[in-house]
């Protein structure tokens, strides 16, 4: 109903699972009582907020929220809010009467009269010597529009204001509204001003407070407008013990933030959001401990499925074949039934109906069937994370033991055809002149997956292979300069030492491995670890990605065995990934964050809340869209409110974690990390000069020399002077 709430439609358990109950509207007060019941109760920050943004869209003097939680939660009761005495200012006029206020994008040549509140960005008042005179002149928003005020000054008109009125102020002006011929432009000519006093967001969460760990500066060119002392007032304000700085591969912002943290006391944590590049074992080749050689017989295999979720989608068809000796000895095929509807657009793309798999095995069935099929043999697949991703989910839900020695053409194809513009199954058989397949049925692409790993077996012993233990360290050698995709990371700095660390990985990344961005391998970020804590990032970070991607429990656990903490988002920083199809819905977004979740509480590490602050306040996301546009980003314009969040914004967000969780997330871990920084000075206060022998006599003795060369051997008393006087600066400085 309320469209203009849009940008918190994740507050309160999901705005959409909100039921309006009532609404009054009253014309002569101007105001609007709704009552209403969500899906979780908000705090009163959120329902502040609620009722603020309501009141600018339709002009409303006040809003009264009256919200109900679920059943059995009481519902919030609001203070009496007693009329108090204007505070503000009054710098020109008289204080306008009444509460009401215009809005500035409804303001036309026809307004008339109005009074509006909003903050001032820019002034360009100025005197007029010839007239003895003076323009006021100032710029002004409130978010829904800016106009221009504007008033010429007499001399017999007191021009002491242009000297009251600064850029940032918060004043409410009255005014008639009218055509400026030399502005050329709808101005406002002020009768009255009243500099009011600043609204400031609070965080109110009782308790102990969060920590951000992930904000950008302006530093991060395009794409973040931060502030640095502006980011570490607000949080040294809303009573937060720390706050890191994580620009995009580079440090420029830490001597502002190390004086900002000194000036408000409070503890910065040094970091740095990096681009990053897995050489090291992003994608394994075999997966598994063997001593099998290389010409081994192996099960090529293939499986259909009802979507992309190991979870929650199904199998539909296994096929598969064995392959000995170079020849396919024997093949294995079978539909199962997956207990729900195949969509259409699986159908469509495997051919596979709900009449093919209507009185097929069961899911435990096909698989028991398959597995006696294998034997002990090793598998074999195209991007084999999935398929077995799916086996291993299957053979849990059914009881049934699933851990083989695989091997992943798709790797190995990546490092023996390394000039491949793809590497789906239909590009690799093409390049290996394989003949013509059915693709996406289970028992064609298992054939030619086992044909291509049996093709390119002779292309791994021409580099040397002899077991298939040697594929993987093979294929890492191979990839050595592969224009891998480089994914975000974060690393913050907890000791000098790892402040050292991430200068010498800074200056590598851009001396040494820069390819359009600064590139930070994993082969030297293991070099350079001591010191150094280490995050998966957002989204763009590979253990996220490798969520999105349906990537198997073990190999989840596999590349975040690396990472000391691992980090989750709001929805609305993953809401792209609706529109780019590799999410469903919100909720989709909420299981991957659940199973990052999962993963952490598995291996150990903590799980942190981050906001991936990218400006201070919400109204400033305007901005960010103009530097993306400036980027020609074609989704410049979506939605992404990647503003600094207060404790209780941030255990809204992440409520549908269960209370426990959430706060884990959203207060402990992040402060667990910044409490494991150390406090230490950024610049050293000594200066460190280099020592060289016999320096301050040889410049004693070249300075005289040509002393003497000028001004002969008896130099003016005046020269003497001066010589000696900067000799005495420079060598008191040795």
């Amino acid at each position: 109903m309320f469209g203009c709430c849009a940008s918190m439609r994740d507050s309160c358990g999901g705005l959409d699972k909100a039921v309006i109950r009532s609404v009054m509207v009253s014309r002569e007060s101007m105001s609007m009582e709704i009552d209403a019941d969500f899906a979780a109760m908000p705090d009163s920050g959120t329902l502040v907020r609620l009722e603020n943004t309501i009141a600018a869209e339709f002009g409303l003097s006040s809003v009264l929220l009256r919200a109900t939680g679920p059943e059995g939660t009481a519902p919030v009761k609001k203070k009496e809010i007693k009329k108090q005495a204007p505070t503000g200012t009054v710098l020109m006029g008289t204080r306008p009467r009444g509460e009401r206020r215009d809005r500035i994008c409804d303001i036309t040549l026809e307004s008339g009269s109005v009074t509006v509140t909003g903050t001032v960005f820019e002034v360009a008042s100025r005197k007029i010597q010839k007239r003895d005179a003076a323009v006021l002149d100032f710029s002004m928003t409130d978010y829904t529009g800016s106009i221009q005020v504007s008033k010429f000054l007499r001399r017999n008109e007191d021009a002491s204001i242009l000297g009251k009125i600064r850029k940032g102020d918060r004043l409410t002006v009255r005014g008639h509204v009218g055509f400026n011929r030399y502005q050329g432009d709808i101005t406002i000519e002020p009768a009255a001003i009243v500099l009011e006093p600043p609204v400031l967001r609070t965080d109110d969460a009782p308790g102990e407070k969060r920590a951000e760990l992930h904000l950008h500066t302006r530093f991060s060119a395009l794409d973040a407008l931060t502030e640095p002392e502006a980011a570490v007032k607000t949080a040294a304000r809303w009573g937060h013990r720390a706050v890191a700085v994580t620009d995009h591969g580079v440090a420029h912002a830490f001597p502002e933030f190390w004086n900002a943290g000194k000036k408000h006391g409070i503890k910065v944590i040094y970091g740095m959001e990096g681009y990053y590049v897995n050489d090291v074992d992003d994608l394994l080749a075999v997966h598994g401990e063997t001593n099998l050689p290389l010409d081994t017989a192996f099960v090529g295999f293939d499986i259909e499925t009802t979507g992309l979720d190991a979870e929650t989608d199904r199998i539909t068809e296994i096929g598969a074949v064995k392959m000995a000796g170079g020849k396919i000895v024997e093949r294995f095929q079978t539909f199962a039934d997956p207990g729900m509807p195949i969509p259409a657009e699986i159908v469509q793309l495997t051919g596979i109906t709900d009449e093919d798999v209507a009185g097929a095995p069961s899911e435990q069935e096909a698989l028991a069937a398959f597995l006696r099929f294998a034997g002990d043999l090793p598998l074999a697949a195209h991007n084999a994370e999935f398929d077995v991703g799916f086996l291993a989910a299957a053979a849990a839900r059914c009881g049934m033991v699933f851990d083989p020695v695989f091997i992943d053409t798709l790797a190995v194809s990546r490092g023996v055809l390394n000039d491949l513009r793809r590497y789906t199954l239909d590009f690799v058989s093409r390049a290996l002149g394989l003949p013509d397949f059915n693709h996406h049925r289970a028992t064609d692409d298992a054939e030619i997956c086992a044909c291509i790993f049996d093709r390119l077996r002779f292309r791994l012993a021409e580099h040397g292979a002899e077991k298939l233990t040697d594929i993987t360290p093979l294929i890492t050698r191979l990839r050595e300069g592969e224009n891998r995709r480089p994914r975000h990371i974060i690393l913050l700095v907890k000791n000098k030492k790892g402040l050292k660390n991430l200068y010498e990985l800074i200056s590598k990344s851009y001396l040494e491995h820069y390819r359009k961005n600064p590139i930070i391998p994993k082969s030297l970020l293991m070099r350079y670890r001591e010191g150094l804590i280490i995050g998966s990032a957002c989204e763009a970070g590979e253990i996220f990605d490798a969520v999105v991607r349906r990537r198997s429990a073990s190999e989840l656990t596999r590349l975040a065995s690396f990472y000391d903490y691992l980090e989750i988002q709001p929805l609305s920083n993953n809401r792209f990934l609706i529109g780019d199809g590799k999410a469903k819905d919100d909720e989709e977004l909420r299981s991957f964050n659940r199973a990052v979740l999962a993963l952490g509480k598995r291996l150990g590490k903590p799980v942190c809340a981050t906001g991936d602050v990218h400006f201070l306040e919400p109204q400033d996301e305007i901005y960010r869209h103009i530097l993306l546009s400036a980027k020609q980003f074609g989704d410049a314009d979506r939605e992404n409110p990647l503003y600094f969040r207060t404790t209780e914004e941030m255990l809204s967000e992440f409520a549908y974690l269960g209370e426990e969780d959430c706060r884990s997330v959203v207060i402990d871990a992040p402060n667990a990390i910044a409490d494991s920084v150390e406090t230490f000075e950024l610049l050293p206060k000594e200066l460190f000069p280099p020592t060289i022998p016999h320096a301050a006599e040889d410049l004693q003795r070249m300075v005289w020399d040509k002393t003497h060369e000028l001004y002969g051997a008896d130099p003016p008393a005046i020269v003497n002077d001066r010589v000696k006087e900067e000799m005495d600066a420079i060598l008191g400085r040795h």
